[in-house]
């Protein structure tokens, strides 16, 4: 009982320092781009979505050093399904917002491929060395095209103009960014701890933790910065956050997992998990072609994800 109590407080402690970072995250990076000029979209699909996908990385990658694959893909995985599922879902629920078509014509596409890659390697049932330089490759590819095409993301035909040389504020806000993602980590490290630990009192397989707790809690920081965004009305902030999140996760944190040692693909996750989050990246596409995520949308995606939570837990 000692033990259950200990992991229920690192649970709430991670909870904390996730909430509390990801609004001076989301505050902080949404000031410093509108001072610098730059779309919150960019910010999003760039910063944000780097910065709260460090969870998934600590964790993937110490989980596959440590020979826990089946730990580092369900992470992976469930980290996707849970970011479109649970975080978008969210955002719509509490606030509908417009989506820029351009997501739905430019990165939504770098998405599917990114599903498609991951697929042939579940086919496979391994990710060796050169699929993960195929999917590094295609990550950076990602990052070059989101530089180059940065000016299209503008909301408006108005240009902001660059002041952050004239803000005496800007390197605090800086150091402010880089401590919230130091509490978004240490927040996702503690959260964990706490949720495996009591996932193990009570025997769940690890394929399980990844694909439900750690995913989650590895999402939190995503959530946690959505929300923050949405209250703001910055939409773009929103997309990005988890359009970029879930590109991350697949192309850079498995890309560099699977660099560092060959990560075997459980079957299950190939007939079972891995279409769960390709259906759900698929049907962005319709979604995003509206140019609006309504309140109706929202509901539907977070009912496919208790669906598909509420499966894995039946099926213990």
């Amino acid at each position: 009982m000692t033990v259950l109590l200990f992991s229920f407080a690192k649970l709430c402690a991670g909870l904390a320092l996730l909430v509390g970072g990801a609004e001076f995250l989301t505050d902080n990076c949404i000031i410093i781009a509108r001072s610098l000029g730059v779309s919150p979209m960019i910010i999003g699909l760039t910063v944000v979505a780097f910065g709260t996908s460090a969870p998934e990385f600590f964790v993937t990658v110490m989980a596959n050093i440590r020979g826990q694959a089946d730990l580092a893909v369900g992470n992976i995985i469930g980290s996707n399904i849970a970011n479109i599922g649970l975080v978008l879902a969210a955002a719509a629920i509490i606030r509908p917002f417009p989506v820029h078509r351009r997501i739905a014509r430019v990165e939504l596409p770098f998405l599917v491929m990114s599903v498609i890659l991951m697929g042939l390697a579940a086919w496979f049932e391994v990710l060796s060395r050169p699929e993960a330089v195929i999917l590094l490759l295609s990550f950076c590819v990602y990052l070059y095209f989101l530089v180059e095409n940065r000016t299209s993301y503008s909301h408006s035909g108005i240009t902001v103009e660059k002041t952050y040389h004239e803000n005496p504020r800007f390197m605090v806000r800086s150091t402010i960014i880089a401590l919230s993602f130091i509490a978004l980590i240490s927040g996702s490290h503690l959260l964990i701890q706490g949720a495996v630990s009591i996932a193990r009192f009570f025997n769940c397989p690890e394929l399980i933790i990844g694909l439900s707790l750690t995913a989650v809690g590895t999402s939190l920081p995503e959530l946690a910065s959505t929300i923050s965004a949405i209250r703001r009305r910055e939409s773009g902030l929103v997309i990005g956050n988890v359009i970029g999140s879930n590109f991350a996760n697949t192309c850079g944190v498995l890309g560099i997992a699977a660099l560092i040692r060959p990560i075997p693909i459980n079957h299950h996750v190939l007939v079972a998990d891995f279409p769960v989050m390709a259906a759900l990246s698929l049907v962005l596409i319709p979604l995003f072609k509206d140019g609006y995520l309504s309140r109706r949308d929202g509901f539907m995606l977070l009912f496919a994800y208790l669906a598909y939570i509420s499966i894995i837990y039946l099926k213990m």
